[in-house]
């Protein structure tokens, strides 16, 4: 039944949601409209992350729902793994909600995007999305946030830096730099992206598969950062950003993703309560 929901949810997304491209000297920034606490989106929203974390949702972009224990036991084990990451409520310690359950909520909302890329305008125009790497199981996890594959005449390399700071959008700017400006350098980095890319590969056909190659992603890759915050800070994303000149990637594959919210403590507290209340509904499926 999940699957089913997975398939209804996106569908829905895919039509809700929009992108706006602005071009800057240094940058481009994307546009999000439509993501929102409204009830529905909240809804769908919330059986994505339910199936990011029973592993529903492929690296190729398939949905498979073939991974839980069957009946009631699989669903109190995905109820349990639900809980370890946002909480059995929302009242919870502020460093688990700024430090593991909002940062593990904006990772999932940028996969949950670049799932649905190729079929919203503007989303990513680094390329055609072909995969997607997997979210943190333990959002204490400090390495990659997120990883995809994208074929625009070579295969590339998105990397993104996922983060929520409710009033801080430009710290969070300054820290994703920071993290890609040091990257080529960072063995252990390495490692970890060789390790995703392995995983999205092996889900790719033969033709696509013999491109992922030679380290490919230092010739051709993304550098993506996308940050969540509160709608009261009030930016201008069509302007210029100096520490962006610094990233070793054209102009075009510096991507920012802001997301700003109306309420942003609301949001992830709505979002949190409506992934619970959908995992105890599958209990009576």
């Amino acid at each position: 039944m999940l699957d089913v929901h997975l398939l209804e949810k996106l569908d829905y997304l895919k039509t809700s949601l929009r992108a706006q491209l602005i071009k800057t000297s240094t940058h481009h920034s994307i546009i999000i409209t439509g993501l929102s606490s409204e009830q529905h989106i909240i809804e769908c929203l919330s059986v994505y992350m339910v199936g990011l974390i029973a592993n529903a949702i492929q690296a190729n972009l398939s949905i498979r729902n073939d991974l839980l224990e069957e009946g009631i036991d699989g669903i109190i084990d995905l109820e349990e793994s639900i809980f370890e990451l946002i909480g059995e409520s929302n009242n919870l310690n502020r460093d688990f909600i700024e430090d593991e359950r909002n940062p593990w909520l904006a990772e999932s909302i940028i996969h949950l995007l670049l799932t649905i890329a190729n079929d919203v305008e503007n989303l990513h125009p680094a390329g055609e999305i072909i995969a997607v790497g997997l979210v943190h199981d333990d959002p204490k996890d400090k390495g990659l946030d997120l990883t995809a594959l994208y074929l625009k005449g070579n295969i590339g390399l998105t990397i993104g830096e996922c983060k929520a700071y409710k009033l801080y959008p430009n710290k969070a700017v300054s820290k994703a730099v920071g993290f890609f400006d040091g990257i080529d350098e960072n063995k252990k980095m390495g490692k970890r992206i060789r390790t995703q890319v392995q995983i999205m590969r092996q889900l790719l056909s033969s033709d696509l598969s013999s491109m992922v190659t030679h380290g490919f992603w230092r010739q051709e890759r993304c550098f993506l950062t996308s940050l969540i915050y509160d709608n009261s800070i009030q930016k201008d994303w069509s302007k210029a950003r100096r520490s962006m000149q610094k990233l070793n990637v054209p102009v075009d594959k510096r991507i920012i993703i802001p997301i700003y919210l109306d309420d942003f403590s609301g949001f992830f507290d709505k979002l949190s309560d409506e992934m619970r209340d959908y995992v105890r509904s599958l209990k009576d499926v």
